[in-house]
Parts: C-alpha cells; sequence; structure tokens
C-alpha cells in the first residue's frame, strides 16, 4: 500500500509529525506565560526606586489584563487544542497564542520603558 492509499483510507488520522507539532507549540505557550509574569514583575519591580513623578507606573486593569491575561491565553491554547491537533490547520490555535503572549511582553516593555 502506498501513501497515497494509506491516506485515502484513513483520511481521519493526522500524521504523528504534525500532532507532536502541535502539542509542543501548545504546550510552549504555557511556558511563554511564565515569561509574561516573569517580566511583568521585573518590569514593576524596576520601578520601585523611581521617585520621580513621571515614572512609569501599572495601572490596575491594565496591568492585571496584561499580567494574568497571559496564563488564561495559555490554558485556553492547550484547551483548544485539545479539539484542533488533529486538524490540519490545528497549529494556528497556539501560533495566534504565541502571537498574543509576544503582544503582550512589547506592550510591557514599552509601558514600562
Amino acid at each position: 500500500m502506498s501513501a497515497s492509499n494509506a491516506a485515502e483510507t484513513h483520511p481521519e488520522k493526522a500524521p504523528r509529525a504534525r500532532l507532536w507539532t502541535n502539542w509542543l507549540l501548545a504546550l510552549s505557550t504555557l511556558v511563554g506565560a511564565g515569561v509574561v509574569q516573569l517580566f511583568a514583575m521585573g518590569a514593576v519591580m524596576g520601578t520601585a526606586a523611581c521617585s520621580n513623578p513621571n515614572c512609569p507606573k501599572p495601572s490596575g486593569f491594565v496591568y492585571g489584563l496584561l499580567t494574568y491575561g497571559a496564563p488564561a491565553i495559555a490554558v485556553l491554547a492547550v484547551v483548544i487544542t485539545i479539539f484542533t491537533a488533529k486538524h490540519p490547520r490545528g497549529w494556528v490555535v497556539p501560533v495566534v497564542a504565541w502571537v498574543l503572549l509576544i503582544i503582550d511582553i512589547a506592550i510591557l516593555s514599552a509601558t514600562f520603558s
């Protein structure tokens, strides 16, 4: 049986490499969320010694959204990947999560620099 015949007889089976890629991307968002948490805490701690009136200080809602939204995005990406990992475009979910985490870091670094 050739590879094309195997794909035609079992179209619902996803290749193992695609599954591994989807799951590694999805689980790596958990690590990325931890990096965002550490970066946010470091940014706030970096402003603690500033006595200048125009020092960047975190506001409650926005800082909370940027800090605590990262783990929520990562968990949501893992949960959605449970349902989308076998699909051909299942990698889109963790990639979108990574893009959101990168945007989060960019906003935090722009806010506290």
